[in-house]
């Protein structure tokens, strides 16, 4: 939920020894300097503080997630992930779209084959313009012949419904024949199916 730039690194102390003798030449990853400032509370270089304040949020979000418990909230989110990715699935073939990877699906990203005679490039500008929504291209060879969905982070159901009814707008509008409302009720039917045992478990009425 951050944007790109974040790494950790993990140090063995026989890797710490190894420093002292090693003749690489290396500055930003000379990690005893790091480590002697880090004794002291600081950093040895200018740290990316916007992206660890980043990671602090989304940090506080997950556990938020979870009712406070870090871990719950991780599987929280792990699950919305597997469940939007799911949720896309059921939309894009009600639209009698075909999926890019149907036997091994994402639940990080669902990418969609666009349809016959329509560049997906003109979808993702269409969404971007008109809705302010981010789908992503295809890359490379692909490039204008697929869209991509990412459910990861903060992304939920509600989210499925809308970039479903989004999707239906830009299809039309490109000129492929769709039935308006036939995604957003396949998806609505689709979670309505998945969260009410659920529902039954904790005792909550239809």
């Amino acid at each position: 939920m951050i944007p790109p730039g974040l790494a950790y690194c993990a140090v063995s102390e026989k890797a710490w020894q190894r420093m002292e003798t090693a003749k690489n030449p290396r500055f930003y990853f000379d990690l005893r300097k790091e480590r002697k400032s880090q004794t002291k509370g600081e950093t040895a270089f200018t740290p990316a503080t916007t992206l660890v304040a980043g990671m602090g949020a989304a940090l506080t979000h997950i556990r938020q997630m979870g009712n406070g418990d870090l871990v719950a909230g991780r599987k929280a989110l792990i699950d919305s992930a597997e469940m939007s990715a799911e949720l896309t699935r059921v939309a894009a073939t009600a639209l009698g779209l075909k999926l890019f990877a149907p036997t091994c699906p994402s639940s990080a990203v669902t990418a969609i084959v666009a349809p016959a005679g329509i560049d997906s490039s003109a979808l993702v500008k269409d969404f971007r313009e008109t809705f302010g929504a981010v789908v992503a291209n295809g890359q490379g060879e692909m490039k204008g012949k697929l869209l991509r969905v990412a459910h990861l982070g903060y992304y939920d159901y509600l989210d499925v419904v809308a970039c479903a009814a989004g999707l239906e707008q830009v299809l039309s509008r490109a000129g492929s024949n769709v039935a308006f409302g036939s995604s957003v009720k396949a998806v609505q039917e689709a979670y309505a199916s998945k969260t009410a045992g659920a529902r039954e478990l904790a005792g909550v009425k239809a």
